[in-house]
């Protein structure tokens, strides 16, 4: 196995963190508020599919003279595959802060509900209920300087990357930041650790967790869309394949955590390029195919088997709280 290999497996791996930890983060945001979000998969496929449209239809005129026609197509697919995934998250906050629905219940709707979604748009937007055409137009990549020169071929993992993995790897300052630095952040984690002691405190608990939702469901848009605009350039039906799921496996690892996260989602992201990179590498030449393309999961399963015991959720996330109406 050559170091340029490696290099470049660890390139699809950024590819797959960016994904995971946007995922991760919106999690993050909902849960530290008490609204557990099983949802992240169906807000993911919104975003890929309103995503694409939105890196066509902005980029190319249409037939029927609508649209602005923009050169920056991909850019507006990443905000409407934002706005998208938030819009889509009003119908899980509704149901648990609002109505108080079970938060499992309601993320397995959404999960369900979003594919045939999915289709539905599809077929408006594309004219086929499974896919768009292919080749979208894209964000041109960019190398990160030094980091890209390191010999060996370790610098390919630097070298031709979107713009949107470096966005990624930024965001944990901010995110850091508005969470341990700031009143909102303060009263945000509050909501999910003690509602009742928040609320005594003057602090509207419904308000801040419709706001910790919004936000999981406009990053998880964002991640979806990302997916179909920068990574497969199109939209095909069930192409998210399950990394909303490891999303929330790499928020429990990571303690809901966002420095943490990071870390998680780029284990878990090495391992998605394991099979797609080093799967015919020697060491895994003497092993079948269909345990290689595995991979993934079984790291999921054993690195949730290992540590899921040993972290601590937000207290009151999950839990129905009667005033949190207001």
């Amino acid at each position: 196995m050559a170091l340029g290999d490696i290099g470049a497996a660890i390139g699809i791996a950024f590819t797959y963190f960016t994904i995971i930890y946007l995922t991760g983060l919106g999690g993050l945001f909902s849960e530290r508020s008490g609204i557990v979000n099983i949802g992240l998969e169906g807000m993911m496929i919104v975003g890929t599919v309103t995503g694409s449209w939105g890196a066509h239809h902005f980029t190319l005129p249409p037939p029927d003279g609508l649209g602005w026609g923009l050169p920056w197509g991909p850019i507006m697919g990443l905000l409407i595959g934002m706005l998208a995934g938030a819009t889509f998250a009003t119908i899980h906050a509704l149901a648990t802060v609002t109505f108080r629905v079970d938060h499992i219940v309601s993320g397995v709707v959404i999960n369900l509900v979003a594919v045939g979604l999915a289709r539905f748009l599809s077929t408006i937007f594309f004219g086929q209920a499974t896919q768009s055409d292919p080749g979208q137009p894209h964000m041109n990549p960019v190398s990160i300087p030094l980091l890209s020169s390191i010999p060996w071929g370790l610098g390919r993992a630097f070298q031709q990357l979107s713009p949107m993995v470096v966005v990624a790897m930024l965001l944990v300052f901010p995110v850091s930041f508005a969470l341990y630095r700031t009143r909102w952040g303060l009263r945000l984690r509050s909501c999910g650790e003690n509602p009742e002691a928040a609320r005594s405190l003057g602090v509207r608990v419904a308000p801040l967790r419709y706001e910790g939702v919004l936000l999981s469901g406009a990053l998880a848009g964002l991640a979806g869309a990302y997916l179909a605009v920068e990574v497969a350039y199109s939209w095909g039906e069930g192409q998210t394949q399950g990394l909303g799921f490891i999303a929330l496996a790499a928020l429990i690892l990571s303690n809901w955590n966002p420095v943490r996260l990071m870390v998680a989602s780029f284990v878990f992201g090495f391992a998605q390029a394991i099979p797609l990179r080093l799967g015919d590498a020697p060491v895994f030449r003497l092993i079948p195919d269909q345990f290689v393309r595995m991979t993934p999961y079984v790291v999921t399963i054993v690195v949730l088997a290992g540590f899921v015991g040993k972290v601590r959720p937000p207290a009151a996330a999950g839990k129905a709280y009667e005033g949190a109406t207001t």
